[in-house]
């Protein structure tokens, strides 16, 4: 069935746009390149029919990722994709152009840090959607208050092998000893580098690869050479935007063979591992870094060859490989404490309970799911983002993929934060806590103890 002739079928896109326009959750713009339109490049879904056969089906669809329709318009081609939201998009594109009987309505697209609220507000309104992406830190929040179906006997009905997931996806997805999700990727901390600084510095190997450090000495001997012998930043992040000091503060304690936190699920910040870490990170920012550079003027400072090292995530590798005018390397978080560590999260996708009940809307769902599950590597050659199943790890399907055989073992070292109820407040607890140190000139161990006392509180510790 294709959109472009079925008048019915467009009326009914024209209606639920409409619809959309009321209740759809806010998204913020996406860009990306235009792209051409072809008819293949997205994996099938061993399903056929919705619900068995019979009428149409239109499920509901909550993401983050941003808005890219424009870029994305009747594209079905995932190879033409060049950012996150445009890979998500191409995909629905493709599921939603197959006469499967199943019709996706895309709620919002909005950016990652304002689409819980959202969601939570179609949960509170008795509408929520039928299948949604949710952080792994985020599960025990839904998962907890029953609002989201358990998957343990749905899975292999639907085609969807749980046993092939990495162990960190397995357990991200799972709640109180159940599967309430499908991992769509494992996602992370990376150090980017410019390979020519590396190279001005008299810093690389025999092969022209940077040098990485492998200790704390290493690390900062590393720093003093480059900024005394090129002029240019050893090291830059977001400092105080989006949490990513946190992310870093999580991948070092976890170095040292720490946690932040304890068996019980208490925050265990102030301890001697977590006193190393920052004071670490307070060095970097006095001594190498800007602390005054958020998100946009670090990366602006990478791009820009000012920079020699940018610690940011996986979702950007794909860009900066297109973007960078310099030689460029992302490697694994470097292990510069005794044990290999940094922060993961996972995109996963759940389906809501109370829009499921329906068997038919149930087995709907669980169809689009699995076509989504079967284009993890699409995904992941897509955005950076590591697969997390190892039939793909082991298969060599993204051994061309840019960079990737440079941070091959960061699925296998990440580090999730603890599937906790009310993490995110303890996060941003956290965070704020850190950033003074840096930003503000807050003294230490005075942030780390009220750090700790936060966090327990937004735990209900």
């Amino acid at each position: 069935m294709n959109a472009t002739t079925n008048p019915e079928r467009n009326m009914m896109k024209r209606q639920t746009l409409i619809l959309l326009l009321v209740l759809s959750l806010i998204g913020a713009a996406c860009g990306g390149d235009d792209a051409t339109e072809t008819t293949s490049g997205a994996g099938d879904s061993s399903a056929t029919t919705a619900a068995g056969g019979g009428g149409e089906i239109t499920l509901d669809l909550a993401r983050f990722f941003g808005d890219c329709d424009e870029a994305t318009q009747g594209v079905t081609d995932v190879s033409q994709a060049t950012t996150e939201c445009e890979v998500v998009q191409i995909l629905t594109n493709a599921f939603d152009e197959a006469d499967n009987g199943i019709t996706i309505n895309k709620l919002g697209g909005q950016a990652w840090d304002s689409y819980y609220t959202q969601l939570s507000t179609t949960f509170a309104s008795g509408n929520p959607p039928n299948v949604a992406v949710m952080h792994s830190h985020r599960l025990p929040d839904f998962a907890g208050r029953d609002l989201l179906l358990p998957l343990d006997d749905e899975l292999s009905g639907a085609g969807i092998d749980f046993s092939d997931y990495t162990t960190p996806a397995q357990e991200g997805a799972k709640w109180d000893g159940s599967i309430y999700a499908v991992p769509w990727d494992i996602h992370g901390s990376l150090w980017h580098m410019n390979v020519d600084i590396f190279t001005e510095a008299g810093l690389v190997d025999s092969d022209g690869n940077p040098i990485i450090p492998t200790s704390v000495d290493e690390l900062i001997e590393q720093a003093q050479t480059i900024q005394e012998t090129t002029g240019k930043m050893y090291f830059s992040q977001d400092w105080f935007e989006f949490g990513v000091g946190a992310r870093l503060f999580l991948g070092l304690v976890a170095q040292q063979g720490g946690s932040i936190t304890d068996g019980d699920g208490n925050a265990t910040v102030n301890t001697p591992e977590g006193q190393e870490a920052l004071r670490l990170m307070n060095e970097l920012a006095d001594e190498f870094s800007d602390p005054d550079q958020g998100y946009t003027d670090s990366q602006a400072a990478f791009l820009n060859g000012d920079l020699a090292v940018l610690h940011n995530g996986t979702w950007v590798v794909d860009q900066y490989s297109r973007e960078a005018p310099f030689e460029y390397m992302a490697t694994s978080l470097p292990t510069i404490y005794g044990q290999p560590g940094a922060w993961g999260d996972s995109h996963m996708w759940v389906l809501p309970a109370a829009s499921n009940e329906d068997p038919a809307m149930r087995e709907a769902s669980l169809e689009f799911v699995k076509f989504l599950y079967d284009n993890i590597a699409a995904w992941a050659r897509g955005t950076g983002h590591m697969a997390n199943r190892v039939s793909i790890l082991e298969g060599g399907e993204l051994d061309d993929a840019p960079q990737r055989s440079n941070y091959a073992d960061a699925a296998e070292i990440a580090v999730f934060v603890p599937a906790v109820p009310n993490w995110a407040g303890a996060w941003d607890a956290l965070a704020e806590e850190l950033n003074a140190t840096w930003v503000a000139d807050k003294d230490q161990s005075t942030a780390l103890a009220d750090a700790e006392a936060r966090m327990n509180e937004e735990l209900g510790r």
